[in-house]
C-alpha cells in the first residue's frame, strides 16, 4: 500500500519498473490520493494509471483541467459515460474507442463534430449490433 503522497511521488520519479508497477496497482488511503491531487498536480496524470483509485478520485480526475488526465481516465470503464460529454476531442476519442463505453454514449458520439470520434463510435455500434 502507498502510505503517503511523498511515497507516490518518489515511486514515480525513481525510474524503476517495479516502482512504476506499484503506482499502477497499489491502493492508497483516500486522503493520500486527495493530497497528491492537491499538492502535486503534475502527478495527476500518473494517478490516472492506478487501477485501485476510489470512485471519488476517478471523478475528480475526470474533471481535471488537463485534457491528458481526462483522456487517460477515460480509458476506465467506470467513467466513460461521464466523459463522453467532455469538450476535448482527444478525451471523447478515447471514450469512443473504448469497448466498455455504454451504447447511449456511443450513439451521442456517433454525431460528434470530429470525424474520427464519429467513425470510432459508429464502428463500435456496428460491431455490437451487426446488421
Amino acid at each position: 500500500m502507498i502510505e503517503s503522497a511523498d511515497e507516490f511521488v518518489q515511486l514515480r520519479l525513481s525510474g524503476g519498473n517495479a516502482d512504476y508497477q506499484r503506482i499502477k496497482q497499489e491502493e492508497a488511503p483516500l486522503a493520500v490520493w486527495l493530497e497528491i491531487a492537491r499538492d502535486h498536480p503534475d502527478m495527476r496524470f500518473w494517478m490516472a494509471f492506478n487501477r485501485a483509485l476510489p470512485e471519488e478520485v476517478i471523478r475528480l480526475l475526470g474533471e481535471d483541467e488537463d485534457w491528458r488526465v481526462r483522456a487517460k481516465i477515460a480509458s476506465r470503464r467506470d467513467i466513460l459515460e461521464y466523459l463522453s460529454g467532455d469538450d476535448h476531442d482527444a478525451v471523447v476519442s478515447s471514450v469512443a474507442s473504448n469497448p466498455g463505453t455504454p451504447n447511449d454514449a456511443l450513439v451521442r458520439l456517433a454525431s460528434h463534430h470530429w470525424g474520427q470520434v464519429r467513425d470510432r463510435a459508429s464502428k463500435q455500434i456496428e460491431e455490437r449490433d451487426p446488421k
